[in-house]
Parts: C-alpha cells; sequence; structure tokens
C-alpha cells in the first residue's frame, strides 16, 4: 500500500493534511534536482514503429538555482549567538564578553560538535530545491546532536497555525539485501512529546511496499522504542519544519512547501530543449564536402571481389557524389556544411533564464549564458531595492525563526538530560545574524544616500568601525581613540600650516 495510507492505517489518523498527489509532487521536484526530470529521456518512434529512448542536455537549473539561493540566504559567514533573556546587551552597547555566558558557550559547542554551519548550507539547498528539511535534536552517547531529513521523508499528521506539530519521519535503509523503513512518529498529548519508532521491513524485492514490522533491534539495536518529552520542562517539540517562504499554491490546506522553481517547471523544460537543439546544432554544423565518386578512392574486397569506397577513419568530411562518365572533369567538390543556428538558440537560452530568473523571485541578471563561457552565475552583488535581496530578506524570515527553534530545543535538551553536563538555563534569546555581503552592493546605496543628503557623512565613524569590522560597541570605541591618536601623531595638517605662513618670508 502507498505510505499515505499506511500511516492512516498504523496511526489510526482519519484523514491527513497532505495526500499522494502531494507526495508524488515532491518525488518530481526531487528527481528535477538530481538531473532526471521527466522531460530528460523522451520516447522517439521511428518508421518502423519501433520506440527509442533518446538523452536530452541539460542545463540543471534546478540545482543551479537552489544552490545560488541557499548561499545567499545562509552561508558560513553567518553567526548564531545565544543570550540570557535578563542578558541580552541593547543596540550600542554590547562588549565583547557579552558572548562568554554560559547558554552560548554550551550552544556554540553543540553547533561546531554537528559542524552545523557546513551542514546547513547544504541542507538549505534541499530546502530550496525539494519543498522543504526537517530538523531533529536528540542526545546520543552524552552529546546533544542534530540531523536532517529531506522533503520526502516527512509525513505530516496534523499542523496548527505555526506549521506541523505532529508528523512521521520516514527513513529507507537497506541492510542485509533487504528494504528496510524506520517510521518515528512524533505526536503530542496534552502534556508531553511523544515519540515512538517502528521498523518495517519490505515484502517486495524492490523494496516497493512498507512491508511487515519488525524488532527495531535488526537494524538499529540502540534505538529505544519510545521516548517522552514533559512540557514542563520542554516549550517546544524536539522536530522542527523549514521551508521556503512561497505559498503553497498547489494545495493551499497543507503545510508543506514548495522548492523555489515549482512554478516554472514549463520554462526548465524549455531552457533544456533550447540547450539540446545547441549541442545539436553544433554537432549537425560539422563541415560536409560533397566530392565526385571518381576522386575517392576505392578498394577491392579480397573475399567478394568486388570494388567499394576507401575510407580514411581519420577523414569525416567527405561524401561520396555519383558523376556519369561524361561529366567526369567537369563536377567539382561542393560544400554542403549547413548554416550554424548558434546566435538565435543562445539568445532564445539568454531571454529564458531571464524569465526563470524572475520566475523564482530573482533579478533579470541572476543567470547569463554565452558560448565562450556556458552557464554563468551573476558574481555581483546587488542593490537593496533588487529582486534579489528582497527575496532572500524574505527567505531569512523562516530561516532565522528555524535555527531559533533549533538552538533552544538543543540547550533544552542538554540541561534536562543526565547525560549532558549543562545545567544552566535554556531561557535564552537566539540572534542570527546573516551575512549581507554577497548580496548588498554597499557602495551603490552609500552613493545613493549621499547624493540626496548633498554629500554629507552617513553614519557616525565610531558606527563604520564596528560594521565594517564586526566588532562590539566597546572594541569599536578604543579603536576609534586609537585612530584619533594616530592621526594626532602625524603632526600638524597642511591646510593649517599655509594658513599659519601665509605672506611670511622666510628667505628674509
Amino acid at each position: 500500500m502507498g505510505i499515505i495510507q499506511s500511516i492512516k492505517t498504523l496511526g489510526g489518523v482519519p484523514d491527513l493534511v497532505v495526500d499522494d498527489a502531494e507526495i508524488s509532487r515532491i518525488s518530481a521536484w526531487t528527481r528535477a534536482y538530481q538531473g532526471q526530470p521527466a522531460w530528460i529521456n523522451p520516447k522517439v518512434t521511428d518508421l518502423d514503429g519501433r520506440q527509442h529512448v533518446e538523452r536530452m542536455m541539460s542545463l540543471n537549473m534546478p540545482k543551479v538555482s537552489a544552490k545560488k539561493m541557499a548561499t545567499l540566504v545562509f552561508n558560513q559567514a553567518a553567526t548564531i549567538t545565544a543570550y540570557d533573556k535578563t542578558k541580552t546587551p541593547e543596540p550600542g552597547k554590547t562588549t565583547a564578553k557579552d558572548a562568554e555566558n554560559a547558554p552560548n558557550q554550551c550552544l556554540q559547542g553543540i553547533l561546531r560538535a554537528n559542524h552545523f554551519s557546513v551542514n546547513f548550507e547544504r541542507w538549505a539547498e534541499y530546502c530550496y530545491a525539494t519543498g522543504g528539511i526537517m530538523a531533529r535534536e536528540y542526545v546520543n552517547n552524552g552529546e546533544v546532536k542534530i540531523r536532517f531529513a529531506a522533503a520526502d521523508s516527512v509525513i505530516p499528521i496534523s499542523q496548527d497555525a505555526n506549521g506541523i506539530t505532529e508528523c512521521v519521519i520516514a527513513t529507507s535503509k537497506v541492510a542485509n539485501g533487504q528494504h528496510y523503513t524506520l517510521l518515528e512518529w512524533h505526536r503530542e498529548t496534552d502534556t508531553a512529546y511523544t515519540i515512538k519508532n517502528e521498523l518495517y521491513k519490505s515484502v517486495a524485492s524492490d523494496g516497493s511496499d512498507l512491508g511487515t514490522q519488525v524488532p527495531l533491534s535488526e537494524v538499529y539495536p540502540e534505538l529505544k522504542e519510545a521516548s517522552e518529552y514533559s512540557k514542563a520542562k520542554y516549550t517546544r517539540p524536539t522536530f522542527q519544519y523549514l521551508k521556503p517562504n512561497i505559498a503553497n499554491n498547489f494545495n493551499l490546506d497543507s503545510p508543506l512547501g514548495v522548492p523555489i522553481y515549482a512554478n516554472a517547471m514549463d520554462t526548465l523544460q524549455m531552457l533544456d530543449e533550447t540547450y539540446t537543439d545547441l549541442m545539436t546544432e553544433m554537432q549537425l554544423g560539422k563541415r560536409k564536402l560533397a566530392v565526385p565518386d571518381y576522386m575517392l578512392k576505392r578498394k577491392v574486397d579480397a573475399k567478394s571481389g568486388k570494388a567499394g569506397w576507401y575510407v580514411d577513419p581519420r577523414e569525416h568530411l567527405y561524401l561520396p557524389l555519383k558523376v556519369d562518365e561524361a561529366r567526369q572533369g567537369t563536377q567539382g567538390v561542393q560544400d554542403l556544411t549547413p548554416a550554424l543556428r548558434n546566435e538565435t538558440l543562445i539568445s532564445t537560452i539568454k531571454d529564458l533564464l531571464k524569465l526563470y530568473a524572475s520566475q523564482i523571485g530573482l533579478s533579470a541578471s541572476a543567470f547569463s549564458f554565452d558560448a565562450a563561457t556556458g552557464l554563468q552565475t551573476a558574481t555581483e552583488v546587488v542593490s537593496q531595492n533588487s529582486e534579489t535581496y528582497q527575496t532572500k530578506n524574505s527567505h531569512e524570515t523562516l530561516v532565522e525563526r528555524f535555527i531559533q527553534d533549533i538552538c533552544i530545543s538543543c540547550l533544552e535538551l542538554a540541561k534536562n538530560a543526565t547525560a549532558v553536563k549543562y545545567n544552566d538555563t535554556a531561557d535564552v534569546n537566539v540572534v542570527v545574524n546573516f551575512d549581507d555581503s554577497i548580496a548588498k552592493d554597499r557602495d551603490e546605496n552609500a552613493k545613493y544616500y549621499q547624493t540626496i543628503t548633498g554629500n554629507k557623512p552617513l553614519m557616525p565613524h565610531r558606527e563604520a568601525i564596528k560594521r565594517a569590522n564586526g566588532l562590539d560597541d566597546d572594541t569599536a570605541d578604543k579603536w576609534l581613540e586609537e585612530i584619533k591618536a594616530d592621526d594626532a601623531g602625524q603632526g600638524p595638517d597642511v591646510d593649517n600650516i599655509l594658513m599659519r605662513t601665509a605672506g611670511e618670508d622666510n628667505d628674509a
């Protein structure tokens, strides 16, 4: 049976917020991201009625665009800091020791141990490519762990205004030649969040069915069958779901997301078809010469005794042209090389890339294509009012909340798990500072505001030092004093010297 019907039956859920059609769409989007969209292997019927499968060329724009969006939204230059709610520094009053609190020290250790900055940038790409990802926090061997699951592994059971409240995470694995599926049930009661693990072994040889339930020890001997997290100690479930900040227009009631290119599949197909035409054009555009047959070499086959054309494998250009004996000597070589349509096809690809960029919320110049370098993504920074920058900020809203929920769940697990050495507060404010330098044209913004303010200074010197170097307020003040001291040590200003000595003749 299908996974949706299995979840309904096993969990006693009469109706889910998703259906098989939505799972199929997620699978289609995932295949497109993996370079295997539905149109990539078209079937062609020849004159004899036989079908042939052809392989199209692909620009693989789902991969390219998802990677670009993930890098714009989150990269390793972003910082994540936890502050005790009673000691959160006010803007303009930060010091170098603000981050040296116990919750933040614990959190930084957890994030480093899980390589969060590296892993999350990669999983953010999966999110924008497939429509969402799930994060799951747990304790193993005295350490708080963070693992992720792809969109096609998450089956929502219930939701509220803030998103998914209950779900099943399905994980497939092949062990000892058998197909297994681990169902991780996340449910909620009035007093606790519960987790139940069930393992199923497929009956079908290809693993196409869920199969029958077997003991966890067959594959996961250390996994508990059930866990409970009291609401007196935990303020949220130990899972979080992240989706692109795009409305799901395929299922208005679904809590699941859609990839950034969900509504641009037709454009993606046209891009691949046009790119295939371009590559075919180059292959068919090889030079072809029609040569009178009497100019070509002939060779007698030793077995049949018949004379045939002699073909030099190093020559690809010649096609024999049969000429009557009367016309021999008058028929010359003809150039049959067709005119290439490269420029037309490249122009079409450029137009389609602009259309695709606008469909996924990027500026028209986000992607470019030419014959010399092929496909390129824009490396220049963008202004604050550009489409790319606005889309980046839109996605950051959900990413920031996602990271904050992960961090608080990690601290709650660290505080309440006896195996973890941490007993401080988990009631913190988590501040996520995204790196805007790769998506923000500061020079253009500065020129614009300087123009409308009559070329006057735009911010205090201290604030410029702070932002340019990522300093706290106390350190920025010290730097400013040192800069002033350095300027004072360079001697009097040249203009003051000229004014003071004006009219004096030192040679007199």
